[in-house]
């Protein structure tokens, strides 16, 4: 099972970073990040699953194609800000943290602004 592999991947990565927090700092934090990458690259195969289920839930049920691809692009906005977010707290740059958080917020409420204007005119239509 991937996720077993996964955890061990975490389990080890951790250990080896507390290994080096106590005699090298610069290098943890790059085990930190080279371990979250790894365990990123294992799920790459999943992100292809869900990508191709959002689309077959799309063509049936005939939302708009660009609607979809709005509606992605928003979650892989979220999940890449979460994990660089992630990083940079385990980098101890919590501030940065927040300023990735703050700035994927502005960039996927733009993102939206298509969405929302179709909603818009859908209700409008219904209310008319």
């Amino acid at each position: 099972m991937d996720v077993i592999k996964i955890a061990i991947v975490g389990v080890v990565g951790a250990l080896i970073f507390i290994y080096l927090k106590t005699n090298s700092s610069e290098l943890s934090g790059l085990t930190a990040v080279a371990t979250g990458i790894l365990m990123l690259i294992m799920t790459i195969d999943y992100i292809f699953i869900a990508v191709d289920f959002f689309k077959n839930m799309a063509t049936t049920s005939g939302i708009d194609s660009e609607v979809f691809k709005i509606i992605v692009k928003i979650i892989a906005i979220s999940y890449l800000a979460d994990f660089s977010s992630a990083i940079c707290a385990d980098l101890g740059v919590s501030s940065l943290a927040e300023k990735v958080n703050f700035a994927s917020r502005i960039i996927i409420f733009v993102c939206a602004f298509p969405v929302i204007t179709n909603l818009y005119q859908v209700v409008s239509s219904i209310i008319v």
